[in-house]
């Protein structure tokens, strides 16, 4: 299990203040000394209150999500949700950042975050709710807007040193949330740095086991909306039913829970069968992008 981060550049906050400086080990950073020098009240705003609101709507409405938005009334209790969710002034002015900077990114969080409130509601109990998924699911793969630009768009197979890069950017959101929170134990900060955990050990950063229901239902979420959209690395977006073969895949291999898997097929269908009733199709019926240099190193 890997402790120690190097980071390849210093780690700022949003108003230019360094929490970390290039090459420092992260396991030596003290998060409640940083803490302290921010100001005592932290201010918080609701989504609603800003233009946050709107690009979810666009995102839930396009073609890759109108088919799984299709009922209305859930999709009013989705939106309802979503658009009360408070959180810091702070992690608002780093989403509207990321839009100018990294729009691919910022979407992508929008995406993985309704989709991941959709399916809390199928599965909520008192110490499971849909409030909390989205306050995850906002800060989920905030990391990444302090990742080199020039890795995070390239199409070529990374080299071993790139990919160390981007295995760094789950601690850098939950570095980057538990400070803007006040937070070193912050439940939304330690689950966000989970996203890219398995549940076979197989993940990254920590290579760790032990995954909260959050972070299972967040984690094929964001495999799915990765899948099916464009990324720089492969020659096109994966099929629906092409992204849907993998996460099964990836749940026989017990990287991720096969019900959460399941549960999104179920939104798929037109019949809109419960995912406890859902039967499976023939598995493997499209064909994955030809150019795919995801997971492939260059040495």
């Amino acid at each position: 299990m890997k402790t120690h981060w190097f980071f390849a550049s210093p780690i700022i906050d949003i108003t230019g203040n360094t929490l970390a400086s290039k090459y420092l080990d992260a396991s030596s950073i003290n998060i409640s000394r940083l803490i302290s020098k921010l100001p005592k009240y932290l201010p918080l705003i609701s989504i609603f209150e800003t233009n946050i609101e709107n690009d979810i709507s666009f995102i839930i409405s396009s073609d890759n999500y109108k088919m799984i938005f299709a009922d209305e009334q859930n999709t009013v209790q989705v939106l309802k949700i979503l658009r009360t969710t408070k959180i810091p002034l702070a992690i608002l002015e780093e989403l509207l950042r990321i839009k100018k900077t990294l729009p691919r990114t910022y979407y992508h969080i929008l995406a993985v975050n309704a989709l991941s409130v959709k399916m809390c509601f199928d599965f909520q109990n008192k110490d499971f709710t849909p409030e909390k998924i989205a306050e995850i699911g906002f800060v989920h793969d905030l990391g990444k807007s302090r990742l080199p630009f020039e890795i995070l768009e390239k199409f070529e197979p990374l080299t071993k040193e790139e990919f160390n890069v981007i295995k760094e950017h789950p601690f850098l959101e939950y570095l980057l949330s538990a400070y803007y929170f006040h937070d070193p134990e912050s439940f939304i900060a330690q689950t966000s740095f989970l996203h890219h955990e398995r549940g076979d050990g197989s993940g990254y950063p920590r290579g760790i086991r032990d995954l909260n229901t959050y972070a299972q239902i967040i984690i094929p979420c964001d495999i799915f909306d990765a899948l099916i959209s464009h990324r720089p690395y492969r020659s096109g977006p994966f099929t629906k039913r092409a992204a849907l073969d993998l996460l099964l895949q990836e749940a026989k291999l017990g990287r991720v829970d096969r019900k959460f898997v399941i549960c999104l097929i179920s939104y798929l269908r037109k019949s809109k069968p419960h995912f406890k009733h859902l039967a499976l199709a023939k598995e493997n019926r499209d064909n994955p992008p030809i150019i795919n240099n995801y997971g492939i190193r260059a040495n």
